[in-house]
């Protein structure tokens, strides 16, 4: 497809062409034709403003690359499992894994018209291979440039042309490719030559626009355009350090963000084309600026940071220009992608300081998605919009994992599972008592409900009830050692379809003092090192024993932390200090489920709550440079921004027991 976000995650969007409101009128007058033509759209804004959206459940689990929607209402999405991450198609029936090349992770990026699905697996060997999935074939390892260990897709059209990177050897730079079934994976190049040279490929168009950056001779990252015509060309016209295109349209604009030159690290919007070079989009009344998402026609939607250390969503067209979209009564809001009707999703806070979905329109403003559900579960809540398509189907991140929805009325919908109702915490040896709701609008019913704990004693069936067209189950369990565990719940219908909703359970020995938490908070621009632009919503699960406790237990902590893109686990979590309300901890694990990565982690907890402050979350990773030793942040969300450190917990809390 056309379009893709700055986290290196395919923004799919369908070339859809309205249909001519003027056509079949020509025998009409033209005062009646006009008079027609206005019901017609008055018509149109007033299904809009009144859409409501039925729910389908796609899968449980957090969230490890940004879903995409196609025309057809077919979704790509990747998901942390037991297995690790996993990449799914659902093809408007049901969601399928779309397996790994010998590996255990995958993780889906794009996905075009034709329901192809691109990104990266693992290997056997433990490497990283781009690769094509589609319904037919499965997955077709791309291997990689000559030389190099690893690669990644970022981007494929509705031709099937993926573009992404490949490297990871010493002595092979990383470099760009294009890859097509006719002649297997190119080398793009690069602006300079040698071993510290570096390309990246990350959007393309149906047209064969390629574009991406690379290191210049004077150590800067510029932004690019390639065609096979013209080859790499260096678009940053603006005297930048640092440019990346997030998005290529169908007519040859490329947008994305840069820094502005001067002193510090500031991001603005820009938007290139052939004819008027590189354009900076300013701000819109913010300090910074950044594109997020671009349509097939156009339309850029992304974020505005205030000078308060606040973050806006924004929507840019060149009619229009830049526009601050608000929030929904709170202090943040984040555009995530935009169609060609000029409809943005995203997610906001309310005045609660909770995270909503929302839909955007110039007509309408930004809409609550919660309020335009139709015969949702007890107890669901969308926490962000991620996807939108032409026709407005919409993939949502909630409560019960990632869901569809499906606009329009006068037609029933599927089977929809709500989220997992436990405690957050339980004591080892206790009983610990879950409940899940579900509605079935075509009245087939329920054939079962099982239930996974998460730590190995095999399913257990539910109770169910059921009257009409809604129903719940429940069950109880008790776990026998302390840690975090996924409770999951599998709802089948007795046409056979299934959807499983899941929570995390931390469990705690009742002897000594414990300190532990679960919740999500605003990830703050340059936190994740690797994407500085990006920022968006993280969530965190904890446990440790008390200093105190410490001393007379073996076992140590967990922690499991997941933003878009990082998926951190550590089986050592170590209390270095614990005093009243605050923590301070250390240990080591992995992300993405490889590496020997090294953490601190620094809480503010339960008391500050009852005086109406949130808790705080502050953690820093880094590994170790094995060629030079030197120490290489992989995420931090402290200092990198006003209000930045410690951001708050949106939701969930922090304790110590």
């Amino acid at each position: 497809m056309l379009c893709m976000n700055e986290t290196d995650v395919s923004r799919r969007r369908s070339i859809w062409w309205l249909p001519c409101l003027l056509a079949g009128l020509a025998i009409a007058s033209t005062a009646a034709g006009q008079n027609q033509t206005e019901a017609a759209v008055e018509a149109e804004e007033y299904a809009a403003a009144r859409t409501t959206y039925r729910v389908i459940n796609l899968g449980a689990g957090e969230i490890t690359e940004l879903p995409a929607i196609n025309a057809r209402g077919q979704v790509s999405f990747s998901l942390q499992t037991g297995l690790g991450s996993r990449g799914f198609f659902y093809d408007g029936t049901a969601s399928q894994d779309l397996g790994t090349l010998g590996g255990l992770a995958t993780y889906a990026v794009g996905l075009n018209n034709a329901g192809q699905v691109t990104g990266r697996s693992t290997t056997l060997a433990g490497n990283e291979h781009a690769f094509v999935w589609s319904p037919g074939s499965g997955m077709t390892d791309l291997g990689t440039l000559p030389g190099a260990a690893n690669s990644a897709a970022s981007a494929i059209n509705n031709l099937g042309v993926v573009v992404g990177t490949s490297e990871g050897v010493p002595g092979t730079p990383p470099r760009a490719f294009r890859w097509s079934a006719a002649n297997g994976m190119e080398d793009l190049g690069a602006f300079t030559p040698g071993l510290a040279s570096f390309s990246s490929a990350t959007a393309l168009n149906d047209a064969g626009l390629i574009a991406g950056n690379s290191d210049t001779t004077a150590f800067d990252r510029h932004a690019f355009a390639w065609t096979r015509a013209t080859g790499l060309i260096d678009i940053d016209t603006l005297g930048s350090r640092y440019s990346l295109p997030v998005g290529v349209a169908a007519r040859g604009q490329v947008a994305g963000s840069f820094v502005v030159p001067g002193p510090g690290i500031l991001y603005h919007a820009f938007l290139w084309t052939r004819a008027s070079g590189m354009l900076d989009l300013g701000t819109a009344g913010g300090t910074e600026s950044a594109v997020i998402a671009l349509s097939p026609n156009a339309h850029a939607a992304g974020v505005i940071n205030l000078a308060n250390g606040d973050q806006h969503a924004m929507s840019w067209t060149r009619a229009g220009g830049m526009a601050d979209l608000g929030t929904l009564g709170g202090s943040s809001s984040r555009a995530l992608a935009v169609n060609n009707k000029g409809q943005i999703v995203g997610l906001a806070e309310n005045a609660s300081g909770d995270f909503q979905a929302f839909v955007w329109t110039a007509k309408h403003g930004m809409v609550d998605l919660n309020k335009r559900l139709r015969r949702a579960p007890a107890g669901l809540r969308l926490d962000g919009a991620l996807a939108i398509s032409d026709n407005g189907s919409i993939v949502a991140s909630s409560n019960a994992g990632l869901v569809l929805l499906k606009p329009g009325r006068g037609h029933k919908g599927a089977h929809a599972v709500g989220p997992v109702v436990a405690a957050d915490l339980v004591k080892v040896g206790a009983s610990v008592d879950a409940s899940v709701s579900f509605t079935d609008e075509d009245l087939v019913g329920t054939r079962s409900v099982s239930w996974s704990w998460g730590d190995g004693s095999g399913d257990q069936a539910g109770k169910v009830r059921e009257s009409n067209d809604a129903g719940s189950a429940s069950a109880s369990h008790s776990y026998a050692a302390p840690g975090i565990y996924s409770v999951t719940a599998t709802v089948v219908n007795r046409a056979g379809r299934s959807a499983a909703v899941s929570r995390k359970i931390i469990a705690y020995e009742p002897s000594g003092g414990i300190v532990g938490g679960s919740g999500a908070f605003m990830s703050p621009r340059g936190a994740v090192r690797t994407a500085p632009i990006r920022s968006g919503k993280a969530t965190f699960s904890f446990v440790a024993p008390s200093m105190m406790s410490a001393k007379a237990m073996s076992n140590e902590g967990q922690l499991h932390f997941d933003v878009v893109g990082l998926s951190f686990r550590s089986e050592n979590l170590k209390p270095v200090a614990v005093q009243g309300a605050r923590g301070q901890f250390e240990g080591s694990g992995t992300i993405n489920g490889m590496g020997d990565y090294k953490f601190t982690l620094a809480t503010t907890a339960g008391t500050a709550m009852a005086e109406g402050e949130r808790g705080r979350f502050s953690l820093k990773i880094w590994h170790i440079d094995p060629a030079t030793k030197a120490e290489v942040v992989d995420y931090d969300n402290q200092g990198t921004g006003p209000g930045a450190s410690g951001r708050p917990i949106v939701e969930g809390r922090i304790f110590q027991q």
